[in-house]
Protein backbone atom coordinates (compact mmCIF):
# COMPACT_ATOMS: atom_id res chain seq x y z
CA UNK A 1 0.00 0.00 0.00
CA UNK A 2 1.13 3.27 -0.49
CA UNK A 3 2.12 5.23 2.78
CA UNK A 4 -0.21 7.86 3.62
CA UNK A 5 2.13 10.50 3.40
CA UNK A 6 3.02 9.71 -0.26
CA UNK A 7 -0.61 9.31 -0.72
CA UNK A 8 -1.74 12.55 0.31
CA UNK A 9 1.21 13.96 -1.68
CA UNK A 10 0.12 12.46 -4.71
CA UNK A 11 -3.80 13.50 -4.09
CA UNK A 12 -3.07 17.07 -3.94
CA UNK A 13 -0.63 16.76 -7.04
CA UNK A 14 -3.79 15.02 -9.35
CA UNK A 15 -6.14 17.95 -8.58
CA UNK A 16 -3.42 20.43 -9.94
CA UNK A 17 -2.85 17.80 -13.11
CA UNK A 18 -6.28 17.13 -13.66
CA UNK A 19 -7.06 20.94 -13.67
CA UNK A 20 -3.97 21.93 -15.84
CA UNK A 21 -5.17 18.65 -18.32
CA UNK A 22 -8.72 20.04 -18.53
CA UNK A 23 -7.82 22.84 -19.39
CA UNK A 24 -5.92 22.72 -22.48
CA UNK A 25 -7.93 24.42 -24.80
CA UNK A 26 -10.06 24.45 -26.79
CA UNK A 27 -9.81 20.56 -26.17
CA UNK A 28 -6.89 17.63 -26.40
CA UNK A 29 -7.78 16.55 -29.83
CA UNK A 30 -4.71 15.73 -31.67
CA UNK A 31 -2.46 17.98 -33.29
CA UNK A 32 -4.44 20.93 -31.57
CA UNK A 33 -3.17 23.77 -29.23
CA UNK A 34 -4.24 21.90 -26.66
CA UNK A 35 -3.30 18.72 -27.42
CA UNK A 36 0.78 19.93 -27.65
CA UNK A 37 -0.05 21.87 -24.07
CA UNK A 38 -0.97 18.53 -22.39
CA UNK A 39 1.63 16.00 -24.00
CA UNK A 40 4.08 18.49 -23.29
CA UNK A 41 3.04 18.80 -19.83
CA UNK A 42 2.68 14.81 -19.38
CA UNK A 43 6.18 14.32 -20.66
CA UNK A 44 7.45 17.11 -18.07
CA UNK A 45 5.82 15.15 -15.45
CA UNK A 46 7.00 11.72 -16.06
CA UNK A 47 10.71 12.76 -16.26
CA UNK A 48 10.48 14.92 -13.18
CA UNK A 49 9.52 11.38 -11.87
CA UNK A 50 12.77 10.34 -13.11
CA UNK A 51 11.76 8.05 -15.93
CA UNK A 52 13.13 7.90 -19.04
CA UNK A 53 11.00 9.86 -21.60
CA UNK A 54 10.67 9.86 -25.17
CA UNK A 55 7.86 12.47 -27.19
CA UNK A 56 7.68 10.54 -30.67
CA UNK A 57 6.48 13.06 -33.22
CA UNK A 58 3.46 11.72 -35.98
CA UNK A 59 1.44 13.51 -38.47
CA UNK A 60 -1.96 13.97 -38.01
CA UNK A 61 -5.42 15.79 -38.85
CA UNK A 62 -7.17 18.86 -36.92
CA UNK A 63 -10.01 20.10 -37.32
CA UNK A 64 -11.78 23.71 -36.62
CA UNK A 65 -15.95 24.93 -37.20
CA UNK A 66 -17.61 27.28 -36.43
CA UNK A 67 -21.48 25.18 -37.01
CA UNK A 68 -23.70 25.26 -39.48
CA UNK A 69 -27.14 25.68 -40.55
CA UNK A 70 -29.73 23.95 -43.39
CA UNK A 71 -32.24 26.17 -44.65
CA UNK A 72 -35.30 24.96 -46.63
CA UNK A 73 -39.20 25.78 -46.95
CA UNK A 74 -38.81 29.31 -44.68
CA UNK A 75 -37.14 27.79 -41.90
CA UNK A 76 -33.95 27.06 -40.39
CA UNK A 77 -32.45 23.82 -38.46
CA UNK A 78 -28.66 24.55 -36.37
CA UNK A 79 -26.59 22.10 -37.64
CA UNK A 80 -23.58 19.90 -35.66
CA UNK A 81 -21.36 19.74 -38.20
CA UNK A 82 -19.28 16.46 -38.24
CA UNK A 83 -15.48 16.64 -36.81
CA UNK A 84 -12.86 16.44 -39.28
CA UNK A 85 -15.51 17.06 -42.22
CA UNK A 86 -15.45 19.85 -44.71
CA UNK A 87 -16.70 22.41 -44.94
CA UNK A 88 -19.76 24.05 -47.79
CA UNK A 89 -22.06 27.30 -48.54
CA UNK A 90 -24.13 25.76 -51.13
CA UNK A 91 -27.80 25.47 -52.75
CA UNK A 92 -29.34 22.57 -53.67
CA UNK A 93 -32.41 20.63 -53.92
CA UNK A 94 -33.38 18.28 -50.62
CA UNK A 95 -33.32 15.14 -51.45
CA UNK A 96 -34.31 13.22 -47.59
CA UNK A 97 -33.17 9.40 -47.71
CA UNK A 98 -33.76 6.49 -44.99
CA UNK A 99 -33.13 2.99 -46.09
CA UNK A 100 -30.43 1.51 -48.29
CA UNK A 101 -32.54 1.43 -51.59
CA UNK A 102 -32.73 5.08 -51.26
CA UNK A 103 -28.72 5.69 -52.37
CA UNK A 104 -29.73 4.27 -55.72
CA UNK A 105 -31.56 7.41 -56.72
CA UNK A 106 -30.61 9.25 -59.58
CA UNK A 107 -31.25 12.40 -58.66
CA UNK A 108 -28.59 12.95 -55.95
CA UNK A 109 -25.82 14.59 -57.54
CA UNK A 110 -25.25 18.26 -56.45
CA UNK A 111 -28.17 17.69 -54.07
CA UNK A 112 -28.30 18.36 -50.15
CA UNK A 113 -29.23 14.79 -49.05
CA UNK A 114 -30.55 14.40 -45.65
CA UNK A 115 -30.12 10.37 -43.95
CA UNK A 116 -32.59 9.69 -41.51
CA UNK A 117 -34.23 6.39 -40.42
CA UNK A 118 -32.12 2.85 -41.14
CA UNK A 119 -29.24 5.02 -42.83
CA UNK A 120 -28.61 7.03 -39.73
CA UNK A 121 -29.30 4.49 -36.97
CA UNK A 122 -25.61 4.08 -35.89
CA UNK A 123 -22.52 5.91 -36.64
CA UNK A 124 -20.13 4.42 -39.72
CA UNK A 125 -16.96 3.54 -39.89
CA UNK A 126 -14.14 5.35 -40.95
CA UNK A 127 -13.23 4.51 -44.13
CA UNK A 128 -9.42 3.52 -43.14
CA UNK A 129 -10.07 3.06 -39.15
CA UNK A 130 -6.99 0.55 -38.99
CA UNK A 131 -8.98 -2.05 -36.73
CA UNK A 132 -11.87 -3.30 -37.70
CA UNK A 133 -14.41 -2.38 -40.83
CA UNK A 134 -17.94 -3.01 -41.39
CA UNK A 135 -18.92 -4.04 -45.37
CA UNK A 136 -22.34 -3.24 -44.23
CA UNK A 137 -21.00 0.75 -43.57
CA UNK A 138 -18.71 0.84 -46.22
CA UNK A 139 -21.45 0.19 -49.08
CA UNK A 140 -22.78 3.13 -47.74
CA UNK A 141 -20.50 5.42 -47.92
CA UNK A 142 -19.18 4.09 -50.88
CA UNK A 143 -22.60 5.31 -52.36
CA UNK A 144 -22.66 8.48 -50.73
CA UNK A 145 -19.77 9.51 -52.36
CA UNK A 146 -20.31 8.24 -55.89
CA UNK A 147 -23.65 10.28 -55.97
CA UNK A 148 -21.67 13.39 -55.16
CA UNK A 149 -23.84 15.39 -53.07
CA UNK A 150 -23.21 18.73 -52.11
CA UNK A 151 -23.63 17.98 -48.58
CA UNK A 152 -24.40 15.29 -46.72
CA UNK A 153 -27.13 16.17 -43.63
CA UNK A 154 -27.98 13.12 -40.98
CA UNK A 155 -30.44 13.34 -38.45
CA UNK A 156 -29.48 11.47 -35.69
CA UNK A 157 -29.99 11.62 -31.90
CA UNK A 158 -27.56 9.68 -28.93
CA UNK A 159 -26.03 6.27 -29.59
CA UNK A 160 -24.10 6.07 -26.07
CA UNK A 161 -22.62 2.31 -27.41
CA UNK A 162 -20.35 4.04 -29.56
CA UNK A 163 -20.63 7.72 -29.10
CA UNK A 164 -21.15 8.65 -25.51
CA UNK A 165 -23.29 11.95 -24.78
CA UNK A 166 -22.87 13.68 -28.02
CA UNK A 167 -26.45 14.58 -29.11
CA UNK A 168 -26.55 14.61 -32.06
CA UNK A 169 -23.63 11.63 -32.82
CA UNK A 170 -21.42 12.10 -35.87
CA UNK A 171 -22.93 9.93 -38.71
CA UNK A 172 -19.86 10.00 -40.45
CA UNK A 173 -17.04 11.25 -38.35
CA UNK A 174 -13.84 10.71 -41.22
CA UNK A 175 -11.43 13.12 -42.45
CA UNK A 176 -11.37 11.20 -45.60
CA UNK A 177 -15.28 11.21 -46.70
CA UNK A 178 -14.98 13.16 -49.62
CA UNK A 179 -18.19 15.39 -49.00
CA UNK A 180 -19.21 17.73 -46.36
CA UNK A 181 -21.12 16.58 -43.51
CA UNK A 182 -23.20 17.44 -40.57
CA UNK A 183 -26.25 16.12 -38.00
CA UNK A 184 -29.01 17.46 -36.94
CA UNK A 185 -31.56 16.34 -33.85
CA UNK A 186 -34.40 14.45 -34.73
CA UNK A 187 -36.81 16.53 -32.05
CA UNK A 188 -37.53 19.40 -34.47
CA UNK A 189 -36.70 18.11 -37.94
CA UNK A 190 -39.59 15.56 -38.70
CA UNK A 191 -41.22 17.80 -41.00
CA UNK A 192 -38.46 17.38 -43.14
CA UNK A 193 -39.41 14.39 -44.47
CA UNK A 194 -42.37 16.28 -47.14
CA UNK A 195 -39.50 18.51 -47.91
CA UNK A 196 -38.01 16.05 -50.44
CA UNK A 197 -37.57 17.77 -53.77
CA UNK A 198 -37.54 21.74 -52.20
CA UNK A 199 -34.76 23.98 -53.07
CA UNK A 200 -32.57 24.46 -50.27
CA UNK A 201 -29.04 26.10 -48.92
CA UNK A 202 -26.58 24.71 -46.33
CA UNK A 203 -23.66 26.45 -44.58
CA UNK A 204 -20.83 24.15 -42.93
CA UNK A 205 -18.26 26.32 -41.17
CA UNK A 206 -15.19 23.50 -40.91
CA UNK A 207 -11.84 23.08 -41.92
CA UNK A 208 -9.35 19.92 -42.28
CA UNK A 209 -5.74 21.41 -41.20
CA UNK A 210 -2.91 18.90 -41.53
CA UNK A 211 -1.07 18.90 -38.16
CA UNK A 212 1.40 16.92 -36.04
CA UNK A 213 1.03 15.70 -32.46
CA UNK A 214 3.17 13.28 -30.29
CA UNK A 215 3.02 10.29 -28.34
CA UNK A 216 4.61 10.31 -24.59
CA UNK A 217 6.57 7.42 -23.44
CA UNK A 218 8.01 6.79 -20.14
CA UNK A 219 10.48 3.52 -19.20
CA UNK A 220 12.04 1.87 -16.66
CA UNK A 221 13.69 -1.00 -16.59
CA UNK A 222 14.42 -3.81 -19.33
CA UNK A 223 12.83 -4.25 -22.25
CA UNK A 224 11.63 -7.61 -22.22
CA UNK A 225 9.66 -8.75 -20.21
CA UNK A 226 7.78 -5.50 -19.61
CA UNK A 227 4.36 -4.24 -18.44
CA UNK A 228 2.85 -1.88 -20.67
CA UNK A 229 0.34 1.11 -18.82
CA UNK A 230 -1.43 2.97 -21.14
CA UNK A 231 -3.85 6.02 -21.35
CA UNK A 232 -5.08 7.84 -24.23
CA UNK A 233 -4.55 11.40 -23.36
CA UNK A 234 -6.36 13.00 -26.06
CA UNK A 235 -10.33 13.92 -26.17
CA UNK A 236 -12.79 14.28 -28.67
CA UNK A 237 -13.08 17.78 -30.00
CA UNK A 238 -14.89 19.74 -27.59
CA UNK A 239 -14.91 18.18 -24.09
CA UNK A 240 -12.54 18.75 -21.39
CA UNK A 241 -12.12 14.59 -21.09
CA UNK A 242 -12.00 14.59 -17.22
CA UNK A 243 -12.89 10.83 -16.86
CA UNK A 244 -12.37 10.18 -20.86
CA UNK A 245 -9.85 10.38 -20.03
CA UNK A 246 -7.35 12.75 -18.13
CA UNK A 247 -8.44 10.32 -15.34
CA UNK A 248 -6.02 8.00 -16.84
CA UNK A 249 -2.87 10.33 -17.56
CA UNK A 250 -3.47 10.84 -14.02
CA UNK A 251 -2.76 7.04 -13.23
CA UNK A 252 0.07 6.98 -15.13
CA UNK A 253 1.79 9.99 -13.56
CA UNK A 254 0.90 8.78 -9.69
CA UNK A 255 2.20 5.53 -10.85
CA UNK A 256 5.92 7.22 -12.16
CA UNK A 257 5.93 8.79 -8.61
CA UNK A 258 5.02 5.72 -6.74
CA UNK A 259 7.58 3.49 -9.04
CA UNK A 260 10.12 6.05 -9.50
CA UNK A 261 13.77 5.01 -9.27
CA UNK A 262 14.17 6.94 -5.95
CA UNK A 263 11.62 5.32 -3.98
CA UNK A 264 12.26 1.44 -5.61
CA UNK A 265 15.85 2.01 -7.41
CA UNK A 266 15.47 -2.17 -8.73
CA UNK A 267 12.08 -3.30 -10.11
CA UNK A 268 11.54 -6.38 -10.85
CA UNK A 269 9.99 -6.08 -14.50
CA UNK A 270 10.31 -3.65 -17.09
CA UNK A 271 8.01 -0.99 -17.08
CA UNK A 272 6.59 0.84 -20.56
CA UNK A 273 4.00 4.13 -19.15
CA UNK A 274 2.75 5.00 -22.50
CA UNK A 275 0.44 8.07 -22.97
CA UNK A 276 -0.56 7.62 -26.53
CA UNK A 277 -2.73 9.98 -28.44
CA UNK A 278 -5.24 9.20 -30.71
CA UNK A 279 -7.61 7.16 -29.32
CA UNK A 280 -10.54 9.37 -29.77
CA UNK A 281 -9.15 10.29 -33.40
CA UNK A 282 -11.08 8.46 -36.53
CA UNK A 283 -7.62 7.53 -37.45
CA UNK A 284 -6.15 6.60 -34.03
CA UNK A 285 -3.03 8.00 -35.31
CA UNK A 286 -1.03 7.89 -32.10
CA UNK A 287 -2.02 3.83 -32.00
CA UNK A 288 -0.45 3.70 -35.56
CA UNK A 289 2.79 5.42 -34.94
CA UNK A 290 3.40 3.00 -32.04
CA UNK A 291 2.39 -0.42 -33.41
CA UNK A 292 4.53 0.94 -36.30
CA UNK A 293 7.84 0.72 -34.16
CA UNK A 294 6.47 -1.92 -31.92
CA UNK A 295 4.62 -4.55 -34.16
CA UNK A 296 7.75 -6.66 -34.27
CA UNK A 297 8.72 -6.87 -30.49
CA UNK A 298 4.80 -7.23 -29.09
CA UNK A 299 5.76 -10.92 -27.51
CA UNK A 300 8.04 -8.30 -25.46
CA UNK A 301 5.08 -6.97 -23.87
CA UNK A 302 4.19 -9.72 -20.88
CA UNK A 303 0.84 -7.20 -19.28
CA UNK A 304 -0.92 -4.77 -21.01
CA UNK A 305 -2.54 -2.55 -18.65
CA UNK A 306 -5.64 0.24 -20.24
CA UNK A 307 -7.81 2.78 -18.15
CA UNK A 308 -10.15 4.68 -19.76
CA UNK A 309 -13.14 5.71 -17.76
CA UNK A 310 -11.66 5.12 -14.53
CA UNK A 311 -12.27 7.27 -11.26
CA UNK A 312 -15.97 8.23 -12.00
CA UNK A 313 -17.38 9.55 -8.69
CA UNK A 314 -19.95 7.47 -7.40
CA UNK A 315 -18.76 4.27 -8.79
CA UNK A 316 -15.75 1.73 -8.20
CA UNK A 317 -13.22 0.42 -10.84
CA UNK A 318 -13.87 -1.99 -12.88
CA UNK A 319 -11.35 -4.30 -14.22
CA UNK A 320 -11.79 -7.23 -17.45
CA UNK A 321 -9.10 -9.23 -18.55
CA UNK A 322 -8.42 -10.97 -22.26
CA UNK A 323 -5.81 -13.29 -23.00
CA UNK A 324 -4.49 -13.88 -19.65
CA UNK A 325 -3.18 -17.93 -18.82
CA UNK A 326 -3.96 -18.96 -15.21
CA UNK A 327 -0.80 -18.13 -13.77
CA UNK A 328 -1.35 -14.42 -14.79
CA UNK A 329 -5.10 -14.18 -14.12
CA UNK A 330 -4.01 -15.60 -10.27
CA UNK A 331 -1.38 -12.64 -10.08
CA UNK A 332 -3.59 -9.79 -11.40
CA UNK A 333 -6.67 -10.91 -9.34
CA UNK A 334 -4.34 -11.06 -6.24
CA UNK A 335 -3.54 -7.26 -6.98
CA UNK A 336 -7.14 -6.44 -8.10
CA UNK A 337 -9.71 -8.68 -6.63
CA UNK A 338 -9.30 -8.02 -2.50
CA UNK A 339 -9.71 -4.31 -3.04
CA UNK A 340 -12.87 -2.84 -2.31
CA UNK A 341 -12.90 0.01 -4.63
CA UNK A 342 -12.61 -2.74 -7.23
CA UNK A 343 -15.08 -4.88 -8.75
CA UNK A 344 -14.71 -7.55 -11.92
CA UNK A 345 -16.29 -5.83 -15.32
CA UNK A 346 -18.04 -7.07 -18.25
CA UNK A 347 -15.15 -7.17 -21.35
CA UNK A 348 -15.38 -4.12 -24.01
CA UNK A 349 -13.40 -3.67 -26.38
CA UNK A 350 -14.05 0.49 -27.28
CA UNK A 351 -10.35 1.18 -26.01
CA UNK A 352 -6.72 0.60 -26.41
CA UNK A 353 -6.13 -2.92 -24.61
CA UNK A 354 -8.66 -4.01 -28.17
CA UNK A 355 -5.57 -3.28 -29.70
CA UNK A 356 -3.62 -5.74 -28.24
CA UNK A 357 -5.56 -8.08 -27.23
CA UNK A 358 -6.98 -8.84 -30.98
CA UNK A 359 -3.16 -9.82 -31.05
CA UNK A 360 -3.29 -12.20 -28.64
CA UNK A 361 -1.39 -9.96 -26.03
CA UNK A 362 -2.40 -10.78 -22.85
CA UNK A 363 -4.54 -7.46 -21.20
CA UNK A 364 -6.32 -5.71 -18.79
CA UNK A 365 -8.86 -2.77 -19.37
CA UNK A 366 -9.71 -0.97 -16.09
CA UNK A 367 -12.63 1.69 -16.32
CA UNK A 368 -15.94 2.26 -13.72
CA UNK A 369 -18.95 -0.28 -12.25
CA UNK A 370 -20.91 2.82 -13.49
CA UNK A 371 -19.84 2.15 -17.85
CA UNK A 372 -23.20 2.75 -19.00
CA UNK A 373 -24.70 5.56 -16.62
CA UNK A 374 -21.38 6.94 -17.94
CA UNK A 375 -21.40 6.91 -21.32
CA UNK A 376 -24.92 8.31 -21.53
CA UNK A 377 -24.31 11.35 -19.23
CA UNK A 378 -20.38 12.27 -19.44
CA UNK A 379 -18.76 10.62 -22.83
CA UNK A 380 -17.03 12.84 -25.25
CA UNK A 381 -19.38 15.66 -24.13
CA UNK A 382 -18.63 18.93 -22.58
CA UNK A 383 -20.39 17.54 -19.38
CA UNK A 384 -16.96 15.58 -18.81
CA UNK A 385 -15.48 18.40 -15.86
CA UNK A 386 -13.08 17.61 -13.04
CA UNK A 387 -15.73 17.54 -10.21
CA UNK A 388 -17.04 14.06 -11.89
CA UNK A 389 -13.53 12.60 -11.06
CA UNK A 390 -12.67 11.09 -7.42
CA UNK A 391 -9.04 11.51 -6.93
CA UNK A 392 -9.01 8.95 -4.54
CA UNK A 393 -10.06 5.59 -6.88
CA UNK A 394 -7.51 7.07 -9.18
CA UNK A 395 -5.01 6.79 -6.41
CA UNK A 396 -6.41 3.20 -5.55
CA UNK A 397 -5.88 2.16 -9.10
CA UNK A 398 -1.61 3.45 -9.63
CA UNK A 399 -1.21 1.43 -6.31
CA UNK A 400 -2.78 -1.37 -7.75
CA UNK A 401 -1.07 -1.39 -10.60
CA UNK A 402 2.45 -0.69 -8.30
CA UNK A 403 1.60 -4.15 -6.47
CA UNK A 404 0.95 -5.77 -9.72
CA UNK A 405 4.64 -4.82 -10.75
CA UNK A 406 6.24 -5.24 -7.59
CA UNK A 407 5.31 -8.62 -6.90
CA UNK A 408 6.08 -9.36 -10.62
CA UNK A 409 6.77 -13.87 -10.12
Amino acid sequence: MVPDELAALLERAAAAQLAALCSAAPDRRPGSAGNHVATAYTAAALAGAGWEVVTPEFACLDWYTAGGELAVAGRSIELTPSPYGLGVSAAGVLRVLSDPPDLDRSDLTGSIVVLDGVLAAEPLTPKAYPFYGSDEHARIVAALEAASPAAVLAVTGKHPALCGALDPFPLIEDGDFAIPTANMRPGNTGWLAGCDGTAATVEIRSERRPATAHNVIATRGRRAPRVTVIAHVDTKPGTPGAVDNAAGVIVLLMLAEILSPDRHPEIPVGVELLAVNGEDHYAAPGEVDWLAANEERLVDIALVVNIDGAGYRGGRSAYSTYNLDASLAGHVDAAFALRSSFVRGPEFYQSDHAIFAMRGRPAIAITTDCFDEMLETLFHSAADTPEHVDIGLLLAVADAIAGLILTWP
